[in-house]
């Protein structure tokens, strides 16, 4: 198409030119997804133009190929959606994709356009009702049609979002890329959140809670052992429990601040469940008794009245209604199925108005079923390109992975609780619970009546869940991480499988000889090559 324009150049004068405007035969357009599954930035607009951006990335291995092609146009500024884990917010990001390909090819509704959909993690699902959207809607024209589909790392919903065929090129392709070791893509996402707002806006500094568990794990519990002793020295080991108790009970003090903080904001404030009015009213208890104590061994870690000893030591702690508390919340009797505070966590969030998740719908790595065998699929497995997969931890991830993915199908009264008691295990390491139990032992060495009931009752409380932790627990973090302080998410936490592994798909546009997602990319195009 041949137009006149008139140009000026920087010395003042103009020339007519005559210019041959492009039109696109292949249009890709990029869908960013959830790489932040529960969304704990809280940003409403993070599925965007930014999602992409990066030295080296898939975005710009893609925009390297413009000019090797006549006739490829890339569109990646201008669409964004909230990137939300939210069913509506896919359906909302979906109406934008056709919104903005209207108005921004207003001018070739009636060429043979050819669009590359590329979308990851939940971008994928949002492609997915946008081919819904557009099945039989008069403002999508009818010269339009989808030449390829190109998933990063989405999970495929059995019941939500499903690929519809109708406005697929007959010769469509779908190209395919995951990680084995992507959480979010096999069984977080498998979880469709709600009420997120309250909790996102006003979380409480998760430094608080880093820095508290940082200290707990430096507190040298040894000086406990003295309370075994017959005497105790008023000078150096008195001083010195009193002092570690007080340190204790002020990082459990943080600790507990940062839960019932979060908890108060779990949901809609002006519907609160009565499950979760107990809990926060059993929270605020224990973090109300918490501050009484550390207080009082503040107080008392120097020139204690009386001297320090053992009944001094019970007398200062008052553990009796602590423990009632503690106990209450440990309650549980052979496994996660009768746990009360596994029970009370699944009630909220479940809890139909005021729970965290609106639906629970099994998710697989592959869109075989959706495709149901009518276009090609080209799958890309980059398992072996995630760092991870160098550490030895394939059969312990699996392990893990595959507990949850049985429990998620098998959808029974004990399933969430299930899963939430493997995905807390995966953060605590049985040998320190068994360091809380020792505590208990040598406190329970000098107790006598209700309060050795109560610390008995603790005890076999925490061997219960120790026993669940053992049992649950993959190590799924080499030593060599652990070890290792300049490494902020440790290769193999959950953090670093649910987001680090996820984001791997769009990392780069791979083109290796076992994973040349950029051949089975350009093989799609209908422009002809310069």
């Amino acid at each position: 198409m041949g137009n006149k324009f008139r140009l000026r150049f920087d010395d003042g004068t103009t020339k007519t030119v005559n210019a041959k405007i492009k039109l696109p035969t292949d249009i890709i357009e990029f869908v960013a997804g959830t790489q932040d599954p529960i969304n704990t930035k809280g940003l409403k607009h993070e599925a965007n133009a930014n999602y992409w951006k990066g030295t080296e990335n898939f975005l710009e291995g893609v925009k390297a190929l413009k000019d090797a092609y006549n006739d490829l146009h890339i569109e990646s500024e201008f669409y964004s959606w909230s990137g939300d884990n939210n069913t509506k917010d896919r359906n909302e990001g979906a109406a934008r994709i056709l919104d903005l390909l209207l108005r921004v090819y207003a001018n070739w509704k009636k060429r043979e356009i050819h669009f590359h959909l590329i979308g990851h993690s939940h971008g994928g699902n949002v492609i997915n009702q946008f081919t819904e959207l557009i099945a039989d809607n008069e403002d999508f024209p009818k010269s339009w049609s989808i030449k390829s589909i190109t998933y990063l790392s989405t999970p495929f919903f059995k019941e939500q979002h499903q690929l519809n065929h109708q406005r697929l090129h007959k010769d469509c392709k779908i190209i395919n890329v995951y990680n084995e070791y992507d959480i979010t893509q096999r069984f977080v996402a498998d979880f469709t959140l709600k009420n997120l707002e309250y909790l996102i806006e006003n979380f409480y500094d998760k430094k608080d809670l880093d820095d508290a568990l940082k200290n707990l794990k430096e507190i040298d519990f040894d000086v406990y052992t003295h309370l075994k002793d017959i005497v105790i020295n008023n000078h150096t080991e008195g001083p010195a429990i009193w002092s570690t108790t007080h340190d204790l009970l002020a990082e459990a003090e943080k600790i507990m601040t940062v839960v019932v903080c979060n908890v108060a904001f779990i949901g809609n404030r002006n519907n609160v469940s009565a499950e979760k009015k107990e809990f926060l009213s059993i929270l605020n208890d224990l973090l109300n008794l918490i501050g009484i104590r550390k207080n009082r061994f503040l107080a008392n870690q120097q020139d204690r009245t009386g001297g320090y000893g053992r009944s001094e030591f019970l007398e200062d702690f008052e553990l009796i209604p602590l423990m009632r508390i503690i106990n209450r919340i440990l309650d549980i009797t052979t496994n996660e199925s009768d746990s009360y505070l596994l029970g009370l966590l699944d009630s909220i969030f479940t809890e139909e108005e005021t729970g965290l998740i609106l639906k629970i719908d099994d998710t697989s790595w592959s869109p075989k079923e959706q495709v149901d065998g009518k276009f090609t699929i080209e799958d890309f497995n980059i398992t072996d390109l995630d760092p991870y997969d160098t550490r030895d931890k394939k059969s312990s991830f699996e392990n893990f992975a595959t507990g949850i993915e049985n429990a998620v199908i098998r959808d029974d009264e004990n399933s969430l609780k299930e899963i939430l008691m493997r995905m807390i295990s995966q953060f605590v390491n049985p040998d320190d619970l068994l360091s809380i139990v020792d505590i208990i032992d040598n406190i329970e060495w000098i107790a006598t009546g209700t309060l050795d009931a109560q610390l008995k009752e603790a005890r076999r409380n925490l061997t219960v869940y120790h026993g669940l932790i053992n049992n649950y627990n993959e190590d799924l973090v080499a030593t060599c991480d652990i070890e290792d302080p300049s490494m902020i998410v440790k290769p193999g936490s959950i953090p670093y499988l649910a987001m680090t592994s996820h984001g791997l798909s769009h990392s780069d546009l791979f083109d290796d000889d076992s994973h040349n997602v950029k051949k089975a990319l350009t093989d799609c195009f209908s422009s002809g090559k310069k």
